[in-house]
């Protein structure tokens, strides 16, 4: 069976960015900033795979993805956006949503009970 090039889209992935790798890819490896990257710590995020940006070749190092961070949390108010609190859909079997949106009902099941969705927070990574 062939493999993909990239991850397949409408899938929840982890994701860690390497500051340091992602600074020498783009020829900003002056002594400043590796210093400072080096200093960054590495998290991992969750974060829904919504579609390839472009179209994945074989000789590409990377493909830009669009990804929406999971939050484990309702999101900040952002009035400069028109962005409140309630602008979330819970994923299931989120435990602490009192609002009246229905939670997305993954499949497989959903490990986690206290994760949304932020309405208009989607981001591009490299992949």
């Amino acid at each position: 069976m062939a493999h993909p090039l990239i991850p397949l889209p409408s899938h929840y992935a982890v994701i860690r960015i390497d500051p340091e790798a992602t600074v020498k890819d783009l020829g900003l490896e002056d002594a400043e900033t590796l210093h400072d990257v080096r200093s960054m710590s590495r998290k991992k995020y969750l974060v829904f795979l919504q579609w390839p940006e472009e179209l994945p070749m074989p000789d590409m190092r990377w493909c830009r993805y669009e990804v929406v961070p999971i939050g484990t949390t309702l999101r900040p108010s952002d009035e400069t956006r028109g962005i409140t609190p309630d602008m979330v859909i819970p994923i299931a079997p989120n435990k602490h949503y009192t609002g009246e949106r229905r939670s997305l009902r993954p499949t497989p099941s959903f490990p986690f009970s206290n994760c949304y969705h932020w309405i208009m927070n989607n981001v591009t990574v490299r992949v």
